[in-house]
């Protein structure tokens, strides 16, 4: 059916299983369960560079109800059919679809394109009272030189948002805005993206961690918390902690056993992925890395010689003599 459609975005998995939920197909989708280990650490909000390999399921439930809502169905003959982990979120968003209509979505508008604001508008639009609105908005706000007084007062009131897709998104596009060289984050975003570092959500905390390492703002409390991150069981979190701490010119001797036990986990799980991201924080803060990893893992010799090889893999710093 899609092929017949000339379906324009077949090479978009995520965009795929919208589409065959969207036909209608949405109950058998939702009754299969994929389970696809990726190389790349999932973003949500960065969903143009690294697409989901299939819909988790958050999505399954909402595009489901999005479905039933554009046919006008409060209660889906097939709502029983749902695999119930799909069903009891399903019935929740379909709920709030009907009581608010707040979606970008316009079924009753053939081709559902809207005419693209200028730069102004998305800014005026951020603050609409419509949260899926709201996202769409901060994801295209932009500017050309410093934030103004208003734009910076837009994002941090998105940064202190309840509802945790506006939060998440607007962390995205204060590090973008602010990863810029002729800008540069403000001490108000700063300190409100540091208070996220502790946040009760995993995604909104390791973002923050993330956002605050790109632009260059880890201080000595982002690195108690990612030293604390290192040591989760989520994996977008540990990775926001290493990630975080490898930028530093030299760990605090009193998270280094902590660094040490991530790393040995990661060697244990067989983890390369993390074990190379952990290597390059040793080749950073030690003179000799090798001799280190030698010491540290003399008790499990087993698993130098992965340590050895993903030090070996680190690119070497090319210095140019004039």
């Amino acid at each position: 059916m899609l092929y017949q459609s000339t379906f324009s975005q077949p090479h978009f998995p995520e965009v795929v299983e919208l589409a065959v939920i969207g036909t209608g197909l949405g109950v058998l989708r939702s009754n299969l369960v994929f389970v696809k280990k990726v190389a790349a650490f999932w973003d949500s909000t960065n969903w143009q560079i690294a697409p989901p390999p299939f819909l988790n399921i958050q999505s399954l439930a909402y595009v489901n109800a999005l479905a039933a809502w554009a046919r006008d169905e409060t209660t889906p003959a097939w709502l029983n059919d749902l695999n119930s982990e799909v069903k009891r979120p399903m019935k929740r968003s379909l709920k709030f679809l009907f009581k608010t209509g707040d979606t970008f979505f316009n079924p009753r508008e053939a081709q559902n394109r809207i005419n693209v604001p200028d730069k102004q508008q998305w800014w005026e639009l951020a603050q609409h009272p419509s949260a899926s609105t709201q996202v769409i908005a901060i994801r295209h706000v932009n500017t050309d030189q410093d934030l103004t007084q208003q734009q910076e007062s837009v994002l941090l009131d998105k940064l202190q948002s309840t509802e945790r897709a506006t939060t998440l998104n607007a962390i995205t596009t204060t590090e973008r805005l602010s990863s810029r060289q002729e800008n540069e984050i403000s001490d108000s975003l700063t300190k409100q993206i540091r208070t996220l570092m502790h946040h009760r959500d995993d995604e909104i905390r390791a973002k923050a961690m993330c956002a605050l390492t790109t632009v260059n703002r880890i201080d000595s409390s982002a690195i108690d918390a990612a030293a604390s991150m290192i040591e989760d069981d989520i994996r977008h979190v540990v990775f926001a902690g290493v990630y975080a701490l490898t930028t530093v010119d030299q760990l605090p001797d009193y998270i280094s056993p902590s660094f040490d036990r991530s790393f040995i986990k990661a060697l244990k799980s067989c983890d390369y992925e993390f074990v190379g991201l952990f290597a390059k924080g040793y080749n950073r803060w030690h003179d000799d890395p090798k001799q280190h990893l030698e010491q540290l893992l003399s008790d499990s010799p087993e698993f130098l010689p992965i340590a050895m090889e993903a030090l070996d893999q680190i690119p070497q710093q090319v210095v140019n003599i004039g």
